[in-house]
């Protein structure tokens, strides 16, 4: 019995559109994208120019493109057997059919179906032969001399009874038949590509599936090593070090990379899920490639923060962003388009990195220079794997895989070194910690030591003030009852006397009186100047042009001077009794020592951020400024009347002193007989 003429060895999962381009992006996104080419499953064939296939020699090394003189029936599925009813569209190379012109010179749609045919002759003494069916938009069904093969999906006139997948796939030929016809349907309902846009390959089956054994150990190799990193490192971020985002863009970089790797050739989720939607998984491949260029940029930028323009971040992210809403929203096939803008975006990225990376390596930082290895090691492999290796050595996919891998194993080192770093400023950060702990523990005792003798100072303290308390007692009693007996003693003899008294002892009489008097005050001065640092300091909100009308009514009752108050009131907070007494002090030297038929004096305020400024000007006699740095001194008076008993010298010590423990200062200006302004700062 003859046997069956084509068996069905192998199938393989599809690449969608740009799965060839997966490793370009994995080498582009961890150089940013350094260049953008073809990777696909005809790469790793020689190019071969068509050639007479009756006539050519099939050994282990023959790859033959079967990729010119197709017939192609547009919006006709056919069966075998059915051709003589129908005119072929034209003879076309395999290619996107949407390059295809229909005969108005217009283009064929991106949807829509089809049906390829092509005859071919081998000669019958060779080894066993294989054809290779590449993945074709988006669905097919594939016939081998009038016998069904296969179908990828389903195949069908109208989109909502279309099952879209891509798969390759290696057919075995019968070894007693040289004659071949294939016929293959195709239907597209979502992407922008349809139809067969790569050449099918005919050659020994050892040889291709070599190749297939060749691919599949160099996808595991990237997806599997990348994919560990990428868990490794969101584990680590996760579990130990959540403070280097770096580590987590990073990350998601490699896990959306080998996902995307995954999906595109050998799609899990098909075999998992039967029945899924191939454009959900289409979207979805989508974002995790949106999703690696985000978190390569962001990963970039993190590690050259200082180098990176404070817009990058915020242009990045709604850059992708758009792109990922219009990757779930747009609707098929307008989706599919959006590779080429990301491509556009990450090649001005790219540029922009590298101008960052230049300048960091100039400034001698060494991530800089660790990424610049990466980015030579990785240029020198993309090369090596475009323009030479692939084409005469079956291996070097496999080498190529591990060269990318080690680009991702040089930028893990990167972020390993920064952990070391920030590894050992936290052991120098604890080595410091302790060191500061056993300072501070010096310092407490020293501070106990410090608070043992201030508590000394302290009862020292209450001490002296008890007694400055009993020398106030003595000196407001003690002292002043003897003044108040020899003034009344006076009195009581000029009283008494003063029919026989001549003019002369009533002069000596009255000037004891005045000196007794004189004493008084001097004593009241004393007692003032001591209790002011230890007086009430509460304060209080109170309007300022009242406090000085009060003023006013106590040291100008009579009414024989002119006191010009502030125009506008003003709300003062403050200690008001020191306030007013600094006030009633001025105001009363000003009266004092006028020597005016009427003083003139004007008040001034001015609120400020921090501080008040007050101000007291007279008309008097002024003082010489070289008289200027005695006015504030205790017990210091210019001119001394003997007959001006109220005259201490204490008044202005008083004010300063009242002046200082607010917080504000105290200053003159004057010239003789210009009369004299005196302006102080008060704290808020």
């Amino acid at each position: 019995m003859k046997t069956k003429l084509h068996t069905k060895l192998s199938l393989t999962n599809s690449r969608p559109f740009y799965y060839k381009h997966v490793k370009t992006i994995c080498c582009f996104l961890v150089l940013f994208f350094l260049n953008v080419a073809s990777y696909g499953f005809e790469q790793e064939k020689k190019n071969v120019t068509p050639i007479d296939i009756k006539n050519t020699t099939i050994n282990n090394e023959t790859e033959i493109k079967l990729d010119t003189n197709w017939e192609f029936y547009w919006n006709e599925l056919i069966a075998p057997n059915n051709f003589t009813k129908h005119k072929s569209f034209a003879l076309v190379s395999l290619n996107n059919w949407t390059q295809f012109k229909l005969s108005n010179s217009n283009k064929l749609p991106s949807f829509g179906y089809a049906t390829y045919r092509k005859k071919i002759s081998i000669t019958k003494e060779r080894p066993h032969v294989s054809l290779y069916i590449p993945a074709a938009y988006s669905s097919s069904k594939l016939w081998i001399n009038g016998e069904f093969i296969s179908e990828i999906g389903r195949v069908s006139k109208l989109k909502s009874t279309t099952q879209h997948r891509r798969f390759s796939q290696i057919i075995p030929l019968n070894t007693n038949e040289t004659d071949f016809e294939i016929v293959i349907q195709v239907s597209n309902f979502y992407h922008n590509k349809g139809g067969i846009n790569e050449p099918l390959i005919l050659g020994t089956s050892y040889h291709l599936y070599n190749i297939k054994s060749k691919r599949i150990i160099a996808d595991m190799i990237f997806i599997g090593c990348i994919g560990f990193i990428g868990v490794f490192f969101l584990f680590f971020f996760i579990f130990y070090w959540n403070k280097d985002q770096a580590v987590l863009y990073f990350a998601t970089l490699c896990i959306s990379l080998s996902y995307m790797a995954l999906s595109d050739r050998y799609a899990p989720l098909t075999e998992i899920f039967p029945s899924v939607n191939w454009i959900i998984l289409t979207k979805i491949e989508y974002l995790s490639l949106f999703i690696s260029g985000v978190s390569a940029s962001l990963f970039f930028k993190n590690i050259f923060t200082n180098f990176i323009h404070k817009n990058y971040t915020k242009i990045i992210i709604y850059s992708f962003s758009l792109l990922g809403l219009l990757d779930i929203f747009l609707p098929p096939p307008y989706f599919t388009k959006l590779l080429l803008p990301f491509l556009i975006c990450m090649v001005i990225n790219f540029s922009y990195i590298t101008f960052v990376i230049i300048k960091a390596v100039l400034v001698k930082r060494y991530e800089s220079l660790l990424l610049l290895v990466s980015m030579l090691l990785g240029s020198i492999i993309f090369y090596v794997h475009i323009f030479f290796f692939l084409e005469k050595n079956g291996y070097a996919i496999i080498y190529v895989n591990f060269g990318y891998v080690l680009v991702f194993l040089l930028l893990s080192m990167l972020l390993m070194t920064r952990f070391s770093n920030s590894f050992k400023e936290l052991e120098n950060s604890k080595e410091l910690a302790l060191q500061q702990k056993k300072e501070i523990s010096i310092k407490s005792n020293q501070l106990s030591s410090v608070n043992l003798e201030l508590e000394g100072n302290l009862k020292l303290l209450e001490n002296y003030n008890t007694e400055l308390d009993d020398f106030n007692h003595i000196v407001s009693h003690d002292l002043k009852s003897p003044l108040v007996a020899v003034h009344a003693l006076a009195s009581f003899i000029e009283e008494d006397l003063k029919a026989t008294l001549d003019n002369e002892t009533k002069n000596h009489l009255k000037l004891l009186k005045n000196v007794v008097s004189k004493m008084d005050a001097l004593i009241n001065g004393l007692l003032k100047y001591s209790k002011i640092a230890r007086g009430n300091k509460n304060k209080e909100l109170f309007s300022l042009n009242e406090l000085l009308k009060d003023v006013i009514n106590i040291v100008d009752h009579q009414n024989k001077s002119t006191i010009n108050v502030p125009k506008e009131d003003l709300e003062i907070y403050a200690n008001k009794i020191e306030l007013e007494h600094a006030f009633q002090n001025l105001i009363s030297n000003s009266i004092k020592h006028n020597d005016k038929e009427r003083a003139v004096i004007d008040i001034l305020v001015s609120k400020k951020s921090k501080e008040y400024l007050f101000s007291v000007k007279d008309n008097g006699p002024g003082i010489d400024e070289k008289y200027h740095h005695k006015i504030f001194k205790m017990f210091s008076q210019l001119d001394i009347n003997e007959n001006d008993v109220e005259s201490t010298g204490i008044g202005l010590a008083i004010v300063k002193k009242i002046i200082a423990e607010n917080h504000g200062v105290i200053s003159l200006e004057s010239e003789e007989k210009k009369g004299i302004k005196i302006s102080f700062t008060w704290k808020i």
